[in-house]
């Protein structure tokens, strides 16, 4: 990466040119990435040294049980130490370029080869290829941190530098790895450490366009306004890359909008030159600034409105109490063919109002569905219920249909309890840590097990994910047994208050069918109207709907959310039965008891933290990635194809209905079923409270109280039967469903 912007090469790389210039032929410039050696060069030389003496020149290829490098390439440590049983070579051996074993088992990801080489005496900060690199650089450009770990522990030093000038942490942030850059930071190194250019790990992730690394530099306490040669900010490498993620983030941590490189240029001529203007000025926006980056000002004193979280929360909940009350009314009371456009017209233009005000505010209430919005709408088809209820359905009905009212004044009350309760309760936030030490524990001890992973620590919340928990990027918190994000609760449904929503539905689904009888027992016993007046219906259903129109549209509505609460029941009750989550229902549950343990042996034997990484690399080809997260970019969110249908699928719950219809998830085992019965009586009959907050993160298990925040390790089964009755058995290869 240049300390200007530039335009690029054939190889992608800009030339080292001080001054701004025209752009790349894509209108985005280019960053020289560091050429570190292991990409073009190593690998190409491999084959022509084959592990010779320096200076010796190409010649046949040699025996590989002779071949030093291409034991260490290969991990094959047995040969390896014949080798050194012949005095011929050594740990410390190196070629002409001074590359040694230890380069080659580190790219390779042989962690059992490094750790052999190490006890054998390698130098774990000798520097060798054109890049003059250490074998700990050359396992960071490969994700591979376990070796890096294993090299750090043994004593590699992470602030050395490479012939270009990038230390370790420059390498892996180029890279993009999350984790090994938190595993980087917690071993002291000057998060603003820059390189030769001035550029520090902030600026590459901004200008790679890496918006998980860019909040974890952020959050370490990373200068958003630090300046390299060419005097461009984190806020101006952004740009280049035209990530509105990053663009974002460096916003929300207060960079200057108005700072000037050496060439006089601020990050909105960056911007426009770059051709991320919309980028800009959207990011610019959602955080209340026009597009010139002053602070919007708008009319009748509403920017303190739109801006204010709390205040806008309220209003869009509140919201749709008045246009639903309003747009059931304009029905009531105009003839059909007036009333039905007049509706839609106005429900359009509250739809329009809400819309300009999300627009408006913070960048998350930009969409409807991540506002409390939809909560609102139903919160307000529930108040409108119950007060027609009072007010007109019960003084007609109640002498006549007592126990349809007491029932229905039951389900009610249940509903709006459990539902208000399902809102307000914290569904199960992972306890955060609260030090950087307990932070640094957690992560020695994955790494410990092989775990580091983002199936076990989650790099948002820097905290170990419990088993059957989830990063929710809308509550942007880990919940403990995430069920799924509901918008119209506008919560998430976890550990502490699934069982509340299961009851909310249930409840919800029985109270809307007996106020459809209700209310049909309440039309027959109103008297019919004297005068009648409609054009298109029969006189008959005329006299019907006469009656009392706003009720029997309010009615109408009330009976249509039947449609995603019964496919939502439905769901909820198959997935109890199979103590299985809606995230679990999704995505398969393929957790196994030996995990832990295969990737151990793993390790052990063929020398990898994991058997994806066990695959050898030949001469010429890069390394299998290891135990890096696919992509290397730690966790990856994958935008939902399909477009508008795809969303109202999601949010009716059509999606989840059909994947358990298809019998989806039971082509994967469940540790955590334990049979219908079983299951079920967990679930229902669980000791914790049923009107009042449970214990946080507890929940039942065949019969035990298990704790969701602390659950690491697939549960174990009690055996029944002969042999050891009582006794606990793996459930690794039990197929739960099959036992009930």
């Amino acid at each position: 990466m240049s300390s200007s912007i530039s335009g690029g090469q054939a190889d992608g790389s800009p030339p080292p040119n001080p001054s701004m210039q025209a752009k790349s032929m894509n209108g985005k410039a280019s960053a020289a990435a560091p050429q570190t050696s292991t990409d073009n060069v190593e690998l190409k030389n491999m084959t022509a040294n084959n592990g010779n003496g320096a200076g010796e020149t190409a010649r046949l290829p040699l025996p590989v049980e002779s071949d030093i490098m291409q034991l260490a390439r290969l991990g094959e440590i047995g040969a390896m130490q014949k080798l050194f049983d012949t005095k011929k070579f050594n740990a410390k051996y190196k070629d002409e370029e001074g590359i040694t074993p230890l380069h080659w088992a580190a790219i390779n990801n042989q962690y059992a080869m490094c750790r052999f080489l190490l006890d054998s005496g390698a130098d774990v900060n000798a520097k060798g290829g054109e890049s003059v690199a250490t074998p700990a650089m050359w396992a960071a450009q490969r994700c591979h941190y376990y070796i890096v770990d294993l090299l750090l522990q043994r004593g590699a030093d992470p602030l050395l530098t490479d012939v270009q000038g990038y230390n370790i942490l420059h390498l892996a942030t180029i890279d993009g790895n999350a984790y090994l850059v938190f595993l980087l930071l917690h071993q002291g190194i000057p998060v603003d450490i820059p390189d030769p250019q001035g550029h520090t790990g902030l600026m590459w992730a901004a200008y790679k366009g890496l918006p998980v690394c860019v909040d974890l530099f952020l959050r370490w306490g990373a200068n958003v306004n630090a300046v390299d040669e060419g005097g461009l900010a984190p806020l101006h490498w952004a740009l280049v890359k035209g990530s509105y993620m990053c663009v974002q983030k460096v916003l929300e941590y207060g960079a200057d909008r108005f700072a000037k490189t050496r060439d006089g240029k601020s990050p909105a001529t960056v911007a426009s030159e770059m051709r991320s203007l919309r980028v800009w000025h959207r990011a610019l926006n959602d955080y209340g600034y026009d597009k010139d980056g002053n602070l919007k000002t708008l009319p009748m004193g509403m920017t303190m409105f739109v801006h204010n979280k709390s205040v806008l929360t309220k209003y869009f909940f509140l919201w749709p109490f008045l246009t639903l009350f309003i747009a059931i009314w304009i029905l009531s009371n105009f003839a059909i063919y007036i009333g039905i456009p007049v509706a839609a017209v106005f429900i359009f233009g509250m739809h329009y109002v809400t819309q300009q005000v999300a627009n408006n505010g913070p960048g998350e209430f930009r969409v409807l569905q991540k506002t409390p919005y939809l909560a609102g709408v139903f919160a307000a088809s529930l108040f409108w219920v119950n007060v027609t209820y009072i007010f007109r359905v019960l003084p007609v009905t109640w002498s006549t249909h007592p126990v349809l009212n007491v029932l229905f004044s039951v389900f009610a009350i249940t509903t709006t309890y459990f539902y208000i309760f399902s809102m307000a309760e914290d569904p199960g936030y992972v306890p955060k840590l609260s030090s950087r030490n307990q932070q640094r524990e957690t992560m020695r001890e994955l790494v410990d097990n092989w775990k580091f992973n983002e199936e076990h620590f989650c790099i948002h919340c820097m905290v170990r994910k419990p088993l059957r928990s989830k990063h929710c990027r809308r509550c942007s918190r880990c919940v403990a047994k995430h069920d799924h994000h509901c918008p119209w609760i506008y919560n998430c449904v976890g550990a502490n208050n699934l069982r509340h929503f299961v009851i909310y539905i249930l409840s919800l689904e029985i109270a809307i069918v007996l106020f459809v009888q209700l209310v049909i027992r309440y039309i027959e016993l109103l008297p019919a109207p004297k005068k009648l007046s409609c054009n298109i219906i029969n006189d008959n259903l005329c006299t019907i709907v006469s009656k009392d129109t706003f009720t029997l549209f309010l009615t109408f509505w009330a009976a249509l959310q039947l449609v995603w609460v019964t496919m939502l029941c439905c769901v909820q009750l198959v997935q109890i039965s199979r103590n299985q989550t809606t995230y679990e229902n999704m995505r398969g549950s393929s957790m196994t008891a030996g995990g832990a343990s295969q990737a151990i042996t793993s390790a052990l034997v063929a020398g990898t933290p994991n058997p994806a990484a066990a695959g050898l690399t030949r001469a010429g080809h890069g390394p299998t990635p290891g135990g890096a997260p696919a992509g290397g970019h730690g966790h990856q969110h994958h935008q939902r194809k399909g477009g508008f249908i795809a969303q109202w699928m999601g949010l009716l719950g059509l999606d989840t209905f059909f994947a358990t219809a298809q019998g989806r998830s039971t082509r994967q085992k469940n540790p955590f079923s334990r049979g219908i019965v079983t299951n079920c009586r967990d679930f229902w009959f669980d000791s914790a409270p049923i009107f009042r907050a449970r214990e946080p993160g507890s929940g039942m298990l065949d019969g035990a109280v298990v704790d969701y925040y602390k659950m690491y390790e697939p549960p174990l089964r009690v055996a029944s039967g002969g042999g050891r009755s009582g006794n606990y058995v793996s459930v690794a290869g039990d197929e739960p469903e099959s036992a009930v």
